[in-house]
C-alpha cells in the first residue's frame, strides 16, 4: 500500500491534519443554511486519496465522518453523516489511477475525457444559472422563463468554451487531478444528502438547495487547490 517512508510520512501528515482539522472544528465554517456549516474537510481526504492511494483515503474520509458525526449529530443519525466520507477519498484515488494507467497514453481518450468535461461544466452551470433564478429573483423575470433559460443557456455554452479552450492548453494530468478532485467532492455531497433525504431529515427542494450552495462551491474549491498541491507532493515523493 506504501512503499516507502515518504509515503509513510506524508499518509501520517494527512490523516493527523484531517483529525486536527475535524476535531478542532476548523475545517467547518458555520453558514445559516440548513446543513449547518460548509467544509474544507474534503481536501485531505482528496488529496490523501490521489497521492496514497484509495484505501488511505478512505481511513482519512472515515476520520472526516466521526468529525461529522461528533458535531452534526443533532442535525442527522451517524448512518446519514459517515457512510459518504470515506468515499471521498476512495473515488478521487480510484478515478485518479484510471486516468494514470489509461488516459494520459492515449490521445483520443484525452479528447474524449475532454467532451465529457465540457458536457458535465455546462449542465452544473446550466442547473446552477436555473436555480438561483428561481431563487433570487423578483416574479416579474420569471414571467419570461423560456428567454431567461435560454440567456442561461447560451451564457453557459460560452463559458464552458472558455474553460474547455484553457484545459486543453493545459497538461491533462492536472485536468485529471482537477477531475479526480471534483469527482471526490460531489460523492461526499450526493451521497450524504441522498441518505438525508432517505432518512427525511429534508424534503427535495432543501436538497437541492444545499447541493446547490454548498456542493458545488466546494467541488470547485477542491479542483482548484488540489492540482498544485499534488504536482508538488508528487515531486517530493519522487525525488531521492
Amino acid at each position: 500500500m506504501l512503499k516507502n517512508v515518504k509515503q509513510l510520512s506524508l499518509a501520517s501528515i494527512f490523516l493527523a491534519l484531517t483529525l486536527v482539522l475535524g476535531f478542532s472544528r476548523i475545517g467547518y465554517i458555520s453558514v445559516p443554511t440548513p446543513a449547518g456549516a460548509a467544509t474544507i474537510m474534503h481536501i485531505p481526504v482528496i488529496l490523501a486519496g490521489i497521492l496514497l492511494g484509495p484505501w488511505i483515503g478512505a481511513l482519512a474520509g472515515l476520520i472526516f465522518g466521526f468529525s461529522a458525526i461528533l458535531y452534526f449529530s443533532y442535525i442527522a443519525p451517524f448512518w446519514v453523516l459517515l457512510p459518504a466520507r470515506p468515499f471521498i477519498g476512495i473515488v478521487s484515488g480510484l478515478t485518479y489511477g484510471i486516468f494514470s494507467k489509461y488516459l494520459y497514453p492515449h490521445r483520443k481518450l484525452k479528447n474524449y475525457a475532454l467532451v465529457i468535461i465540457a458536457i458535465i461544466i455546462f449542465s452544473l452551470l446550466y442547473l446552477t444559472g436555473v436555480f438561483i433564478l428561481n431563487e433570487g429573483f423578483s416574479q416579474t423575470m420569471l414571467n419570461y422563463p423560456i428567454e431567461y433559460s435560454f440567456l442561461i443557456a447560451i451564457s453557459s455554452f460560452i463559458i464552458t468554451l472558455a474553460l474547455l479552450f484553457l484545459l486543453k492548453e493545459k497538461e491533462i494530468k492536472i485536468i485529471a487531478i482537477g477531475i479526480s478532485a471534483f469527482l471526490g467532492s460531489i460523492t461526499n455531497t450526493v451521497g450524504t444528502l441522498t441518505l438525508a433525504y432517505l432518512a427525511k431529515l429534508f424534503p427535495l427542494q432543501v436538497v437541492i438547495s444545499i447541493g446547490i450552495l454548498h456542493g458545488i462551491p466546494e467541488a470547485i474549491i477542491a479542483m482548484v487547490l488540489c492540482p498544485p498541491v499534488v504536482l508538488a507532493l508528487e515531486k517530493l515523493i519522487k525525488k531521492e
